[in-house]
């Protein structure tokens, strides 16, 4: 699995002015374990329910509180949302690549 990241929305977007470097190394870490968790963007383990904040901090090796800083930076710019708990991507399906948007038409016809 994998997500994509446009060259110059990274390099000359708002995510460049608006996170300091070590938040948009977090914001790329939350991306990828939003790729990874499978839920459409939610980082959440299986059954849906929340990671605690210690545990998404030690997972990506960062401080707690370069996540709530980065968290509350992505929630305010709309980047993320957060309901009960649960962090959400917003705008998911740009950060997916197009062979997973194409995967269902290659589907061997049943």
């Amino acid at each position: 699995a994998w997500i994509k990241l446009y060259i110059t929305g990274m390099l000359h977007g708002s995510v460049r002015w608006e996170l300091e470097p070590e938040e948009r190394a977090t914001w790329i870490d939350l991306l990828l374990l939003a790729g990874e968790c499978g839920k459409s963007g939610r980082i959440c383990d299986n059954d849906g329910q929340p990671f605690p904040p210690q545990y998404v901090a030690n997972h990506l090796n960062i401080p707690l509180e370069l996540l709530e800083r980065t968290l509350k930076k992505c929630e305010a710019q709309n980047r993320i949302s957060r309901s009960d708990g649960v962090i959400e991507v917003q705008h998911w399906a740009t950060y997916q690549s197009e062979y997973e948007r194409q995967r269902v038409y290659r589907q061997p016809e049943k």
